[in-house]
């Protein structure tokens, strides 16, 4: 078992070392946003970016071209958001998502707390809300998550016990790892 993750600030810097998996490529800052070897803050090739918050419930700012990114971000912080709290990733490819959720080690099996709107998640939930549990949670999880994902999701309940683990499943491979269609956004102790 690996330690508990107790704060959104420390769930950060081990997301960006890829202790979690599959995730968004990310940056810390925006120094090493604007370093990246592939230069997203310089061109557009990427497309999109999100400007995320490392205090709990903090903001995120959506759908930002790469190549405005360091505008937004001083903008952010000239109006006073400690830059201290915030990171960057690439946006996920959103219009491909066919499931995303939380899900967490009940008493009775899995919990899940899940969407099939095709929105960042926060917008997703809003827009409609699904609940299972037990066989029929584990069901799910397993018809929609590739194989090297199911296997991975596993990995994470087992070594993270009493934690939720948000994700989102997409009807491609995505994210830092090949032949994953199943990004972990957060690993977080309940």
């Amino acid at each position: 078992m690996h330690k508990p993750v107790l704060t959104k600030t420390n769930f950060v810097s081990r997301y960006i070392a890829g202790e979690f998996g599959n995730h968004s490529p990310t940056w810390g800052t925006l120094d090493e946003f604007l370093q990246a070897k592939y230069p997203p803050g310089r061109s557009n090739k990427l497309g999109q970016c999100h400007i995320r918050n490392r205090v709990v419930g903090g903001a995120t700012y959506y759908n930002i071209p790469c190549i405005e990114v360091e505008h937004r971000w001083k903008k952010l912080v000239k109006h006073g958001v400690d830059p201290t709290s915030l990171y960057i990733s690439l946006m996920a490819p959103t219009e491909e998502t066919i499931f995303q959720g939380e899900v967490m080690r009940g008493l009775w099996g899995l919990e899940l707390t899940y969407t099939t709107v095709a929105l960042p998640m926060r917008d997703a939930l809003l827009k409609e809300t699904k609940l299972a549990k037990g066989i029929i949670a584990s069901s799910l999880v397993k018809h929609f998550l590739c194989d090297n994902s199911f296997a991975w999701l596993q990995d994470l309940l087992d070594n993270y016990p009493n934690h939720a683990i948000e994700f989102s499943t997409y009807g491609v491979n995505w994210g830092t790892l090949p032949a994953y269609n199943t990004v972990f956004w957060e690993v977080r102790f309940y």
